[in-house]
């Protein structure tokens, strides 16, 4: 990522999002763990891509609009845009289907090339991958079951159980709130936010953070069920993730992202998944 966009991120209420420069660390770790070892190719990941004809993308296919599926085939905000991106290197897009609490270590163990999948841009995930720069957005948003007034503020969680996804960026930013606040909360992780929407609906947790976008889908898919308790003014910016090591498909990336944005297709493609045009760090 660029550093004069490191530096616009930083300036911004949500400083926790990112925090070092990708690369300053001198093993990829995640959580304090360092993980698999990996040697980029002597001639480069891209060029690599190029001989075998495709390049692989790591997905959870359960995050709408960005990428689910729909008729048997993964489909998506995220799917359409890593496709364009295969075309513009000359390869096909092979999209793969993985558990999201594995999602880095599996990069690391070249179960795939990236990961373009909605991840939102964190300190600890920045001490993991590089990141591309952003080029989507979302809101942080808490959710109750429809008709809970109880919670109208963030010192409204105490003695509350909030559930939310493992190794989310809604965990990490959970748990800084937590700590910041000094809140009494039991923070309830699940495989998938479906488990906390769930267990949200059945009375088993109080409240449930998420985000916007995800939260749009869920509410259409439920009317009646749930409603908005909280949304903080902590904007997820989300970047493309590649291995530490492989700063050639990273500056591809980021060369494709510069030039949708110019082109006007990402605004476009926004609009046909979102309905709006994103907001994002100049």
């Amino acid at each position: 990522m660029k550093v004069s966009l490191l530096n616009s991120l930083l300036g911004a209420s949500a400083a926790v999002l990112v925090t070092a420069v990708a690369g300053a660390q001198e093993a990829p770790s995640l959580g304090g763990q360092t993980l698999p070892s990996y040697e980029a190719p002597n001639e480069g990941l891209v060029a690599e891509i190029r001989s075998r004809g495709s390049i692989r993308n790591g997905v959870e296919a359960q995050n709408p609009p960005f990428e689910f599926i729909e008729n048997g085939e993964i489909v998506g905000f995220d799917i359409d845009l890593s496709r364009m991106f295969a075309e513009h290197i000359g390869v096909e897009l092979d999209v793969i289907d993985t558990a999201w609490a594995g999602v880095i270590p599996s990069l690391y163990t070249k179960k795939f090339d990236m990961i373009w999948s909605a991840m939102t841009i964190t300190e600890p995930r920045m001490k993991a991958v590089t990141f591309s720069q952003p080029y989507a957005s979302d809101q942080v948003e808490f959710i109750v079951r429809a008709g809970d007034d109880r919670i109208n503020s963030i010192a409204d969680l105490n003695g509350m159980i909030l559930g939310t996804q493992l190794n989310s960026a809604a965990e990490f930013q959970a748990q800084e709130l937590i700590k910041e606040h000094g809140l009494d909360v039991e923070l309830k992780s699940f495989d998938h936010f479906d488990g906390a929407y769930l267990d949200l609906r059945n009375g088993n947790v109080d409240i449930v953070t998420s985000t916007k976008l995800n939260d749009r889908v869920l509410f259409d898919r439920n009317p009646g069920v749930y409603d908005v308790a909280l949304e903080l003014p902590i904007y997820n910016y989300v970047g493309v993730a590649t291995r530490q090591q492989d700063g050639d498909l990273s500056e591809e990336i980021d060369a494709f992202i510069d030039k949708v944005q110019a082109s006007g297709e990402l605004a476009d493609l926004q609009m046909q998944w979102f309905g709006h045009v994103m907001d994002l760090p100049e």
